[in-house]
């Protein structure tokens, strides 16, 4: 049954503006503030929670909690009055809900400033304009010239209608109002800080604590510039000096190491959080931070044992369900994780960090189509949360639309560059996202063989996070592309060193490895590799498969499978393994064999590529009707794969099938990866059937350029294809050129298409 109840459309619609409330006062929090009542039937103990979820980003949490709050205690104006600010935070917004609370708050109080400030919020949601406003801001600030809370909301007006200048002359207001508090200092420091003006912020933020020393909001957001700015020694200071104003509090060292975190300090972080959960093993908060860490670290022992306990002290705890599913999406356990985040999404639907998560886990699925509906859910409970941009991107990768990635990647990149931080977008989320769309822009354009492009792009993340181990491998693949071979191995080498778990930097160093036929360096890695990972099944899987390309590529056929082999003894559920031996099988022409390897993939976890390679064993086995139907199956979870796409066309031209469904299958192929001669191929084919010569004539040109520009020379059977398509045009004599130039490597032609050029330069 559908619910359009209040609460319901409420849970369905919240947004955040580019500030929080834009036009009310922010909650302030100073040192002496007192615990709030716990008993559940107080009005009072509800509005401290609505204060403390808001403060965490819990908006759904925050507004329920504000119900509650003025349902026992109508008087309670504050709460009241906030109320009304969250009905204007939906998308439409609820202006006739928020007015109603301005009318209770009205009769109560007509001159409550904090009900004035609501009422110039209705009057901006409603479309009035500037002067209107802003008169109705200035009759609240008559009503206590002195309260600075009031300037930063005139403030915050001016900031959302694009007008800093007069946003930064009411901050400046506001502190000549009343210089004794921090609130103007610390908010005029904000503005200042995202105006770019450092050291005018950093000014700011001091007077503000010079005028209340133990006021812990602006000592926090002090702490924040530092991060942010870069200035790290000053940042450890304000953190440490948080924890002594907060007498050591388990909440001020938590802020302290999340510091370290962030800045790369594990063994400090670490030390913290341990000093906290032995003084108080029941404080949760310190145990999902340290499962972050080791999740982080990759350390996936140490992950389960803080779940384990987590989950001994509430088995329906939210937080640990969801660091649980990550461990499994980290551990390649998309249908674990999923199950996890099932049970959280019952409970919160519209809970960001479950959305997100639930549709990293259906793209590592494979569930394209479900992964872009979680993406749509994400988007329309949270619209001001930029991450999603970087969803949409991972999910175009996955179904092999690297046209549609590069397009997502440049809009998100466009986006994130003009942003401004808000309660669901950090300013450190700003960075990470820049960083992100920039570098999957570099891959997306390397996929699309714009590999200048790409290096351009890929070389400027190298720059800006010189540390980062992906972005030296992503680097590393532009090199290689381009034969910068030796500066791509260090690339990988260094990526090692940064982090000797990192098995893309691993892989990609012995594939480059075997490629230069270096394979004692490649062996002595994964030698060193194994020894370092001892006892990790799930590692030495992988090691163990990348031993077995090694193998491979200097025809140790025995042994590669005894490496196979052994992967597969180590992690069942390691699926490049499977997928690798049924390879071997179909190159020694045991289909049948390999066909029941793949099918054994599929049962554990339907794969596009899977269904794709069963297509290619049963074309090759001639039973036309299944390749077709596991072609199909590959689309249905990859949409845009351009090999199942380019394969199907090719099957459905050659059995006489629907031409137009062809076409459309190749054009996508070609259009999701364009470094492909085959697919232009396809294409040229195709059109060649429908009597469209010129087109074909067209791709078959576009086919022999694509192998040229790959530095290989063109397969002849493309310039058969485009002397059949220059003969039915009337050019003879250049359909004979082609067919000569051809038969010159009869041995990669099948029968037919030597018959074909032999006609060619039969006809008159």
């Amino acid at each position: 049954m559908l619910c359009f109840t209040l609460s319901a459309q409420i849970e369905a619609s919240f947004s955040c503006c580019s500030q929080l409330l834009p036009f009310q006062s922010p909650f302030w929090r100073r040192a002496d503030t007192p615990p709030v009542e716990s008993d559940s039937s107080s009005s009072r103990a509800h509005w401290g929670l609505a204060r403390s979820y808001e403060n965490l980003g819990e908006f759904d949490e925050a507004f329920n909690e504000l119900r509650k709050a003025t349902e026992l205690d109508p008087s309670n104006l504050d709460a009241q009055a906030r109320l009304g600010n969250y009905f204007l935070l939906v998308k439409p917004p609820l202006i006739s809900e928020a007015q109603k609370v301005r009318d209770l708050i009205a009769k109560k109080d007509p001159k409550f400033i904090e009900g004035v400030v609501l009422e110039a919020s209705i009057l901006n949601a409603s479309g009035r304009g500037e002067d209107e406003v802003v008169a109705k801001l200035n009759e609240a600030i008559a009503l206590d010239p002195k309260r600075t809370a009031t300037y930063v909301s005139l403030s915050r007006y001016y900031t959302t209608i694009e007008k800093p200048e007069k946003a930064e002359a009411a901050l400046q207001q506001g502190i000549a109002a009343d210089p004794n508090v921090a609130l103007g200092y610390t908010e005029y420091g904000r503005f200042l800080m995202y105006a770019k003006r450092d050291q005018e912020a950093e000014a700011q933020f001091e007077k503000g604590i010079s005028v209340e020393p133990t006021n812990i909001e602006a000592r926090e957001t002090e702490a924040d510039f530092f991060v942010t700015s870069g200035q790290l020694d000053k940042a450890e200071n304000a953190y440490k000096k948080l924890v002594e104003i907060q007498e050591n509090s388990p909440e001020s060292r938590l802020e302290l190491a999340d510091f370290y975190r962030k800045v790369k300090r594990v063994p400090e972080a670490l030390s913290v959080l341990d000093a906290v959960v032995a003084e108080n093993p029941q404080y949760v908060r310190a145990r999902y931070a340290l499962a972050a860490i080791y999740l982080d670290s990759k350390d996936e022992g140490k992950v389960e044992e803080q779940i384990n306990v987590l989950l001994g002290l509430n088995d329906k705890d939210e937080e640990a369900l969801m660091l649980l599913a990550r461990l499994r999406l980290m551990q390649g356990r998309p249908e674990e994780a999923i199950k996890q985040l099932e049970e959280v999404l019952k409970r919160t639907p519209s809970k960001r960090d479950a959305l997100y998560v639930m549709a990293q886990a259906k793209i590592a699925a494979g569930l394209i189509e479900e992964a872009n509906a979680f993406i749509g859910d994400l988007q329309r409970y949270h619209p001001e949360f930029l991450k999603a941009g970087l969803l949409k991107i991972q999910a175009a990768f996955a179904a092999g639309d690297n046209a549609a990635a590069l397009r997502l990647a440049n809009e998100l990149y466009g986006t994130v560059n003009s942003a401004q931080p808000n309660s669901e977008t950090s300013v450190n989320d700003i960075a990470e996202i820049q960083l992100r769309s920039l570098s999957a822009r570099g891959l997306a354009a390397l996929a699309l063989g714009r590999t200048k492009d790409a290096i351009a792009d890929l070389e400027r993340v190298r720059t800006l996070t010189p540390n980062a181990p992906s972005a030296l491998i992503n680097l590393a693949k532009a090199y290689r592309r381009v034969e910068r071979l030796d500066e791509a191995a260090a690339l990988y080498q260094t990526a090692m060193q940064l982090d000797e778990r990192d098995f893309d930097a691993v892989s990609g160093y012995v594939s480059l490895c075997i490629e230069n036929k270096k394979i004692a360096d490649a062996y002595a890695t994964l030698d060193a590799m194994s020894t370092r990972n001892s006892g990790r099944a799930d590692v030495l899987a992988a090691l163990h498969f990348l031993r077995s390309q090694v193998l491979s590529s200097v025809g140790k056929s025995a042994e590669t499978e005894a490496e196979l082999s052994t992967a597969i003894q180590l992690d069942p559920d390691y699926l490049p393994a499977y997928t690798a031996y049924a390879a071997i099988l179909a190159g020694r022409n045991e289909i049948p064999q390999a066909i029941d390897e793949y099918k054994k993939v599929i049962a554990a976890r339907p794969s596009s590529s899977i269904y794709t390679m069963l297509g290619i064993l049963e074309d090759a086995r001639g039973n036309t009707a299944e390749a077709e139907k596991n072609y199909r199956a590959a689309l249905e979870l990859a949409p845009n794969s351009p090999v199942a796409a380019n394969n199907l066309a090719w099957l459905i031209a050659e059995s006489q099938g629907n031409l137009d469904e062809a076409l459309s299958l190749a054009s996508s192929a070609v259009s999701g990866d364009q470094t492909v001669a085959a697919y232009y191929d396809t294409l040229g084919w195709i059109y060649l059937k429908k009597n469209l010569y010129s087109a074909a004539e067209q791709q078959f040109r576009k086919a022999i350029e694509t192998d040229q520009r790959n530095n290989k020379a063109p397969n002849a059977a493309y310039r058969v294809h485009l002397g059949m398509a220059l003969s039915s045009s009337g050019n003879t004599e250049a359909a004979k050129r082609e067919a000569e130039a051809s038969l010159n490597d009869r041995s990669a032609l099948s029968d037919q298409e030597i018959a074909m050029a032999r006609r060619i330069l039969e006809a008159r």
